[in-house]
């Protein structure tokens, strides 16, 4: 150190400059190289106590190497511990998962199956007691006409193996029902022809009949066989022996007609009641007395006769009839060999016949796993189910008994899980009867009649009691008096084996194969690095010490630390200069930063209230229209009245005064600004909303305002831009965020300058503090806007109107004064209604305009005579087309030269288009949901969906329009079928009632009654639409539409498919679109572009008619509500649900989207023509969702509590009959609409105050 200070004082001892430079000039090489070895030595104090530093912060660098090496195989072990402990956890859990979901499948099914085994038995004893009835017969003698096709069809719909008619017989009419049952065998006849013609019909049954010359063979062998005559008393069986039933029996149940009829010995008259089995006569007791039906126990289909629950013949009767055992002519020898009971053919051997006597307990249940249905053994079980004398009334007694036979695993079939692997099923009743089944896959596995599961997994078992209240047209309940029956389902140690796999062990080798990869490179790094940083230690001890001995300490530190010059500071004002060094060039720059301090400045944060949930359902060309019509327009105010704008952040608008110059009326002037800012938003939204439709009059501008001191600049760099920073900003833009719409909020310092200016009448107080992020409770104040009213509202209507005097007033502008008792809300609500009906003679007038220009284009002169008299007469529904014939691709017709700007409609057309709406406007309802104000909404969002149909992109301009008009099916080329499509937005709920469909055909409404209960609303919108633009008064604007008869059908399909597409309640249509939908999309099949076409189409308004469900959630919110108070005025009206909705609505609306909105967004999707715009609402859609689910609960509350403090106000005046009332009639077309109205009558007040027309 001393060297550099007696350097130092050297400069200084010469006497002048020129005596320094000699001194140096004349030193020699030999000095300098000779001084070069001693320049370390100046520096060795300093070296040294770095070189000590540099020693002890390498041994912390080492130190921290080597316990990262530790901790790093540390971690390793217990990653790879607990990969291997997470994922045998994880299958754990998804064993459990899937038997839990296959356990609740099979259980529900359970059920399912007996209730439709129940309806399908319901039906034929409906059938039965409804015969009865009208023949007016009586019971026992009765003899149902085609019984083996009404049976075929129960047992066929059952999963049924047989099924029987067993009328109940007193002892007073037993000989009048031995001789009737004797004498009325055809039917017998009639169901063996009806099992030959229908062969398939029934499930065979897999026992023998004898060929021609006795042999046992199968009845496919056999083309017929002659019938024996039944027995002509009605009989039991005891030991195999059949015995006539004794004179002492009071009650009888006779087996009469059955299915399927068999060859051999007829058990016609064999008495099901005499069967010795206590439980089964206590069952029939309860189903005779109570009327109930009955399952009832296990039997062995192999030990059955034909199916049926009944005790078992000897052998020796087989081949013998009737009259010759009633006489005695059968020679049975009850002690000899011969009295075994006949079962069944061997399953292994058709031609070989097992016994009864040698079956075990272990072959009691055998099913053939290869067609469980083909043959008649296994476990099954007998429904008994009563047959009334009358259908109804409280005298009705039970007549007979219907008995099907059902396998048990006609239960489990039908209801199997896909991928269920050793799925364990007992199925117990409460006669301590038990069967075990095996489920893996699609077969059914049937274990013996006990409970066959493992022990170990009875934790997991899931219980379900087969039961039901009562189905089908005769609501017979279940009884659970006689055998209730359970299912208890476990998994088993083969499906648990299908959930373990290598994937722990692998995944855990993984693990510590990374680990293990990670150390090595770590050393091999830590290696290459301290090789490296041995390298730059040496270069940069040798420029340290060189800095050193160039530099002062001062300098050196500022090299360093990269410090920059500051600027000179210039208060009031600053000079900018735009960087001309990149980020890299800047850090060693000597130019200064450009900044500076303003400490007197008003900064405004402006927002868009309700521009999120606006710009949710526009397109992005429509959100950008209006950013730059309002922002341009703002930034020429702020030029004007010298306001400095700093920049716009989304729909974020931020202006500062007092900079880049000093305005002494700073907060003057920025409130000057934003009140016109807030008048320019009003008067543009209010223009703009023909162009961007329905809402944009509700936007408006949200303003904040604090004055005090920032920091401005620019900050250079990539995208340099100018900014500002301090606490000014931050409270300013708290101002924004917690102000309302349409005011400007100003911070108490703001407050104090506009008072000290002498303008404190601008501003009033807010009542209520504003809690602003991190400034707490704060005093803010509201500035008073200018007041404007107008005491006239005009309606542009082109209608001819009568007062109650008949004085006839002005047709085109119906000017009406305002009532002194009219609220402003319902003036604002009239003229929304005007500016919608205006957006929709636009967005038509538009699409109407390239209509025309395409006709023109493709010199289509041909005209023909327009309108429905050339169309059958038929209901709305009869005429939906599974697909509708597009147009062919014309070349012809140049997209890209259709430029509308160029095309000018007929005044009259024009006239007549305007008219249309109105008329259209007020014919439809003041209901909350259902109203003119949804029908826009929807208008609006199926425009935008055909407006985002993505368009393929080539090089060729013919190749691209053919490509788009394949690729799109034809939609984007075909002006006809997106003016429909629109148009039938705007029609699609006419004349709505505010109730359900299913409300008017309860009610017997005229309309369910015309439309046959079915799609009542759509069809009723489709006819009063088609009536008015079919009237004279729309001939002209008709024919610009559709010039020849060809075109006008088609559009009318195309309103039909569209309108009737939102009927989303009927079962038949949505089968319909199903099956549709499958033929369209399962496959590449070209030739279906028209059905695709028709599909996309009717998918755009119906994504339309929920389009709420799949924008913002404020719109979501909004429209939920509104439907919610439409069926909660429906409710309390009486023509509602029978329930309260806010009981059902939160899990509706869950399941609302679960099955049909994102469902729906799905499906637009896979049409695969809206591009991003299906990604946009399904995500919508499943945010909504989310949403909603974690709020809707609290929100379903809040509406319902905001409904009755509303219901208890005093009701809104509608429909006055008062002096002041008018009535409108149209000019033209008093008389067109022939089907509903001869006069179209639209009474309305005066002043349109309260909106509403009665029709």
């Amino acid at each position: 150190m001393s060297t550099f200070q007696d350097e130092d004082m050297s400069v200084s001892s010469y006497s002048t400059r020129e005596d320094f430079e000699n001194k140096n000039q004349n030193t020699s090489s030999t000095e300098l190289s000779s001084a070069q070895p001693r320049r370390p030595t100046t520096v060795t104090s300093g070296s040294a106590q770095e070189a000590e530093a540099w020693l002890k912060n390498d041994e912390r660098v080492r130190l921290l190497r080597d316990v990262g090496i530790m901790m790093l195989l540390l971690t390793a072990a217990f990653a790879s511990a607990a990969v291997y402990m997470s994922l045998r956890a994880s299958e754990q859990r998804e064993f459990e998962s899937k038997f839990t979901d296959q356990a609740a499948q099979v259980g529900r099914g359970l059920n399912s199956q007996l209730v439709v085994k129940l309806r399908a038995i319901d039906a034929l004893s409906a059938t039965i007691t409804s015969y009865v009835g009208a023949k007016e017969t009586s019971w026992p003698n009765v003899t149902l006409p085609d019984f083996s096709f009404r049976s075929a069809i129960a047992i066929r719909n059952g999963g049924g193996v047989a099924l029987g008619l067993h009328p109940i017989v007193n002892a007073e009419h037993r000989g009048q029902w031995e001789n009737f049952s004797f004498q009325a065998q055809s039917w017998r006849k009639d169901g063996l022809e009806f099992q030959k013609k229908f062969q398939n019909t029934l499930p065979a049954d897999g026992l023998h009949v004898h060929d021609d010359e006795g042999n046992p063979g199968h009845r496919d062998q056999v083309e017929e066989f002659e019938l024996q005559t039944i027995s002509k008393y009605i009989f039991q069986i005891e030991d195999g022996i059949p015995r006539i039933v004794g004179e002492e029996a009071k009650v009888m149940l006779p087996l009469w007609q059955h299915t399927p009829v068999h060859d051999g010995l007829p058990m016609v008259n064999y008495d099901i009641y005499r069967k010795r089995n206590r439980r089964n006569l206590n069952a029939l007791n309860e189903v005779m007395e109570n009327g109930v039906s009955i399952l009832g126990q296990f039997f062995d289909l192999a030990q059955s006769f034909h199916g049926r629950y009944s005790d078992t013949l000897l052998e020796d009767y087989d081949g013998y009839n009737w009259t010759a055992i009633w006489n005695g002519e059968v020679d049975i020898g009850i002690e000899g060999n011969n009295t075994r009971l006949l079962s069944r053919p061997d399953r292994t051997n058709p031609d070989a016949v097992i016994y009864t006597d040698e079956l075990n307990d272990t072959e009691i249940g055998y099913i053939n796993p290869s067609n469980t249905h083909s043959s008649l053994e296994g476990p099954a079980t007998n429904i008994w189910y009563p047959v009334f004398s009358e259908l109804s009334g409280e005298n009705r007694t039970v007549a007979a008994i219907i008995s099907m036979t059902a396998r048990w695993d006609s239960f489990l079939l039908p209801i199997l899980p896909p991928d269920a692997k050793g799925l364990i099923v007992v199925i117990s009743n409460a006669c301590r009867q038990y069967l075990t089944f095996e489920i893996t896959g699609n077969e059914v596995a049937y274990l013996g009649p006990e409970d066959y599961h493992e022990l170990k997994y009875d934790v997991y078992k899931t219980r379900f009691d087969l039961e039901t209240e009562g189905s089908g047209f005769m609501k017979i309940p279940l009884s659970r008096e006689a055998c209730a029956y359970r299912a208890t389902i476990y998994p088993s140690a083969k499906m648990r084996k299908a959930f373990e796999t290598n994937t722990p062990v692998a995944l855990t080798v993984s693990v510590v194969f990374v680990f293990l990869f990670t150390l090595f490179i770590f050393t091999a790094y830590d290696y290459l690095v301290q090789r490296r940083q041995n390298v730059l230690a040496s270069v940069a001890h040798r420029s340290t010490t060189i800095v050193s001995a160039l530099f002062p300490k001062i300098v050196r530190d500022r090299l360093f630390d990269d410090s920059k010059k500051p600027m000179q500071e210039k208060r009031g004002t600053m000079q900018f200069s735009a960087p001309t060094h990149n980020g890299d060039a800047n850090r060693g720059a000597k130019s200064a930063p450009i900044a500076d301090l303003f400490t007197n400045t008003t900064v405004m944060f402006g927002d868009i209230a309700g521009f999120t949930a606006w710009s949710s359902s526009r397109q992005p060309t429509e959100v950008f229209i209006l950013l730059e019509t309002l922002y341009g327009a703002f930034d020429k105010i702020a030029k004007d009245m010298d306001v400095f704008k700093v920049e716009t952040i989304g729909d974020c608008y931020v202006a500062v005064t007092g900079l880049p110059h000093a305005q002494a009326d700073h907060h003057l002037r920025m409130v000057k600004f934003s009140r016109h800012v807030l008048q320019k938003t009003s008067v543009l939204t209010r223009e703009m909303e023909v162009e961007l439709g329905p809402d944009t009059t509700n936007l408006g501008f949200r303003i904040g305002l604090h004055s005090g001191p920032v920091t401005a600049g620019v900050l250079r760099g990539e995208k340099s831009r100018f900014q500002l920073f301090g606490d000014t900003v931050n409270t300013a833009s708290r101002m924004e965020s917690t102000g309302k719409q349409n005011q400007i909020q100003v911070s108490q310092s703001t407050a104090d300058l506009i008072a000290a200016s002498g303008k404190g009448h601008w501003m009033r107080k807010r009542d209520e503090l504003v809690q602003a992020k991190g400034k707490g409770l704060v005093q803010t104040y509201w500035v008073r806007s200018k007041v404007s009213s107008s005491e006239k509202i005009e309606e542009d209507l082109d209608l001819d109107i009568l007062s109650p005097s008949g004085r006839r007033v002005s047709t085109s502008s119906v000017v009406f004064e305002r009532k002194d008792t009219e609220s402003h809300e319902a003036a604002h609500r009239n003229t929304i209604r005007q500016s919608l009906i205006d957006w929709q003679v636009e967005l038509l007038s538009r699409l109407l305009k390239q209509i025309v220009l395409q006709r023109d284009m493709s010199n289509n002169n041909k005209t023909k005579p327009i309108g429905d008299a050339g169309i059958p007469k038929m209901l709305p529904r009869d005429e939906i087309a599974e697909k509708i014939v597009m147009p062919a691709f014309d070349s012809k017709i140049k997209q890209e030269s259709m430029d509308i700007g160029s095309v000018e409609l007929p005044a009259v057309v024009l006239s007549q288009l305007n008219d249309l709406v109105t008329t259209i406007a007020l014919l439809y309802h003041e209901n909350s949901f259902h109203n003119y104000e949804h029908a826009c909404h929807v208008t609006m969002s199926a425009n935008k969906l055909l407006q985002r149909i993505v368009i393929p992109s080539t090089k060729e301009k013919k190749e691209k329009r053919k490509q788009a008009h394949e690729y799109t099916f034809g939609l984007t080329s075909d002006p006809l079928t997106q003016f429909a499509i629109v148009f039938s937005a705007i029609i699609h709920d006419l004349d709505h009632h505010g109730v359900s469909n299913q409300q008017l055909v309860k009610e017997k409404n005229r309309l369910s009654v015309m439309y046959d209960d079915k799609s009542v609303a759509e069809q009723n919108s489709i006819d009063l639409a088609f009536e008015v633009l079919t009237s004279p008064s729309y001939s002209d604007l008709v024919s610009c539409i559709c010039d020849n008869e060809d075109d006008y059908k088609r559009f009318r399909q195309l309103v039909i498919n569209c309108v009737m597409a939102t009927d989303i309640f009927d079962n038949d249509l949505l089968s319909f679109r199903n099956n549709r939908w499958q033929k369209a999309f399962s496959g590449q099949d070209a030739s279906q572009s028209d059905l695709k076409a028709t599909i996309v189409i009717e998918h755009i308004i119906q994504a339309a008619d929920v389009a709420h469900t799949m924008q913002h959630w404020h719109v979501y919110q909004r429209w939920n509500e509104k439907l919610f108070i439409e069926m909660k005025n429906a409710y309390e009206s009486g023509r509602g649900p029978e329930k309260d909705p806010a009981l059902s609505w939160y899990q509706g609306e869950l399941w609302f989207f679960d099955n049909y909105v994102i469902p729906l967004a799905k499906k637009l999707d896979d049409c695969g023509v809206f591009g991003v715009s299906s990604d946009e609402c399904f995500n919508y859609a499943r945010e909504n969702r989310k949403e909603w689910e974690s709020k809707g609960r609290g929100i379903v509350e809040e509406m319902a509590n905001r409904y009755k403090r509303e219901e208890n106000e005093e009701d809104r005046k509608e429909g006055s009959t008062s002096s002041n009332d008018c009535v409108f009639i149209r000019k033209e077309g008093a008389g067109s609409f022939q089907r509903y109205r001869q006069l179209l009558v639209v009474v309305m007040n005066c002043d349109l105050a309260s909106g509403h027309a009665s029709i």
